[in-house]
């Protein structure tokens, strides 16, 4: 693959998660305008749902791609030295990895807490 093509998919993978995101957070805004959750069931209940569930753990490994590309590209264009960028790069991965670990514990521990 060239390095033109490896840019252009980068390019593009960035650009598609940002529209994700983007739309997503417009549901929530509208979402959240028109019925908003007022207990802490509620909240439980309308996190479990399914297509919420999904829609949230895609609009977290959207973020995640996106803050991965854009990261990236700021470490490849700033950091010289190969072993400093080596290493910067490891660092951002292993955080990245982290949050979404976590992030999808919590997805998952809301969908658990609302089954019988």
């Amino acid at each position: 693959m060239t390095r033109y093509a490896f840019s252009l998919k980068a390019w593009l993978l960035q650009r598609i998660s940002a529209v994700y995101m983007a739309l997503f957070i417009v549901y929530l805004v509208v979402y959240f305008t028109l019925r908003a959750p007022s207990s802490h069931s509620a909240w439980q209940g309308w996190l479990s749902h399914p297509a919420v569930s999904v829609a949230s753990a895609g609009f977290l490994l959207a973020l995640l791609l996106h803050v991965w590309i854009g990261m990236r590209d700021v470490v490849l264009d700033y950091v010289q030295p190969v072993a400093v960028r080596l290493l910067v790069l490891t660092l951002i991965a292993v955080v990245l990895l982290g949050c979404g670990l976590w992030g999808l514990r919590i997805l998952l521990l809301a969908a658990l807490a609302s089954m019988p």
